[in-house]
């Protein structure tokens, strides 16, 4: 009777310890179709801003209001359409598939595919533009939004991920006149399956072990199953706590940054006036004398620092600077007219480089000027005496950069990202606020800032910007 008795007391706990893997594999597999969904959703946000700044570029050529015609068609990793003018004629206007979302080269894993549908296009494609395999996501015409499927082995396996089934989770993306773009993400369920079958054998060894005991043995272990469920739950609760702290954190360095930027330019704007008050008044009296142009240079110079704090303030107010087509020449050598006295009392020189025949950048020139300011501001500190800090302006594909070569110690790798971070500084007496600055300036103008050691001596800081369509 005790055998029998010990029997069902084992049979009753692996009865419940399987329970318990099955309710956990359940929430485990709702939780991969609700990151899919969610994961869908986010592709077809981030696309549709990728396709509405493609609209911008392309705003002095088309017609917005125009939808495109049947002639779209998706081929050899592009989608191209032909779009009316405006002026009775069309505009054929080709979309790089690679290109359409940030960083897409890590979106792919082993056990995640990312695949597009551009309108017109007969089939899903993936982030290289291939088309994927045919029948397989076709059928999901009336599958949308937050909405998933399951597929079988042997369709996931023909989508390049692993024998097991696959949730699909596909969302829509406004593309304006560009049409709808339809995203589908494909999650396989390999590692809940793997975690599932690893979880029952945990429960028969337990079992096994616990038949060998005592009831009182197998209660205990029971017990201690349950904590390892609960324990695993808090540290993915921990987990997830984490990363919404390191966002929230993020956000708020940004937002005080701005606040920072947007007070000192409201503190600036009182002594600026009285300055302006003082100099005209100083040009007056000057008036046929030669310092009088003296005078008429700190006015210039007053109000072009009024421009940049009005623009700061506009920034952090969340208004879009005023942009115009501006030369790099022209953005060159105004900064070198700007900063060449600072470089001159400081013992290093500064030479400026710019390729010929650049194309025209729109942009906000003061606030590009500001940053451009930031950075030989930050090569100059770094040279040491007797150094040499190059300013160069060249073409690299659709995009101008600005690159500022200094002759000191370089960049240490692991402060690449965090010197483009608000209140980071190594220098003895920095705010961190300025490459910060050069940073948000240049997301403004959908650019970028990257820092980099040079191979032999000295540091190389590049402000990318994008060109104008002509």
């Amino acid at each position: 009777m005790l055998l029998l008795g010990a029997l069902l007391c084992v049979a009753a706990v692996a009865a419940v310890g399987i329970r318990f893997e099955n309710a956990e594999s359940d929430l485990a597999m709702k939780r991969e179709e609700k990151r899919l969904a969610d994961l869908a959703a986010l592709l077809a946000v981030e696309l549709a801003v990728e396709l509405g700044s493609l609209q911008r570029d392309a705003a002095r050529r088309i017609d917005l209001g125009a939808a495109a015609d049947d002639a779209a068609r998706a081929r050899d990793g592009t989608w191209s359409a032909s779009v009316p003018d405006g002026r009775g004629g069309v505009v054929p206007l080709c979309v790089d598939i690679k290109q359409l979302f940030h960083a897409a080269d890590h979106l792919d894993s082993v056990d995640e595919h990312i695949f597009i549908q551009p309108p017109g296009a007969l089939s899903f494609l993936d982030l290289r533009g291939d088309p994927a395999a045919p029948g397989i996501l076709d059928r999901l015409d009336g599958l949308g939004g937050r909405a998933g499927t399951l597929l079988s082995d042997d369709q996931a396996q023909a989508l390049g991920l692993p024998a097991y089934p696959a949730f699909v989770s596909v969302d829509v993306a406004d593309g304006g006149v560009l049409g709808p773009w339809r995203v589908a993400v494909v999650g396989s369920t390999h590692q809940e399956v793997e975690r599932d079958r690893r979880g029952r054998l945990r429960v028969i060894i337990k079992v096994l072990l616990t038949g060998t005991t005592t009831i009182a043995f197998a209660f205990l272990a029971f017990r201690m199953f349950r904590a390892e469920v609960s324990a695993r739950h808090a540290l993915e609760l921990a987990e997830q706590r984490r990363a919404s702290e390191e966002v929230l954190a993020r956000e708020n360095r940004t937002a005080t940054m701005l606040t920072l930027a947007a007070g000192v330019a409201h503190e600036v704007g009182t002594p600026l006036g009285l300055i302006r008050v003082k100099a005209e008044a100083l040009r007056d009296t000057l008036e046929d004398s030669p310092e009088e142009r003296d005078a008429e240079t700190i006015l210039a110079q007053v109000d072009r620092l009024r421009e940049v704090v009005q623009g700061f303030l506009r920034v952090a107010r969340g208004s879009v600077p005023e942009q115009a087509m501006v030369s790099p020449e022209a953005l060159v050598r105004a900064v070198h007219d700007l900063i060449a006295h600072r470089f001159q009392s400081a013992e290093v020189r500064l030479e400026i480089e710019v390729a010929p025949d650049l194309p025209s950048v729109k942009v906000s020139p003061l606030l590009v000027e500001h940053a451009l300011v930031n950075l030989l501001i930050n090569a100059r500190d770094a040279s040491p005496p007797g150094g040499l800090v190059t300013l160069c302006a060249r073409r690299e594909g659709r995009h101008v950069l600005f690159e500022v070569l200094d002759e000191g110690e370089g960049v240490r790798p692991e402060d690449r990202e965090r010197l483009l971070k608000p209140f980071f500084s190594r220098k003895a007496h920095g705010t961190g606020l300025g490459l910060a600055l050069t940073n948000e300036i240049a997301r403004m103008h959908r650019g970028a800032v990257t820092l980099a050691s040079r191979p032999t001596r000295g540091a190389i800081a590049t402000l990318k910007l994008p060109t104008e369509a002509r």
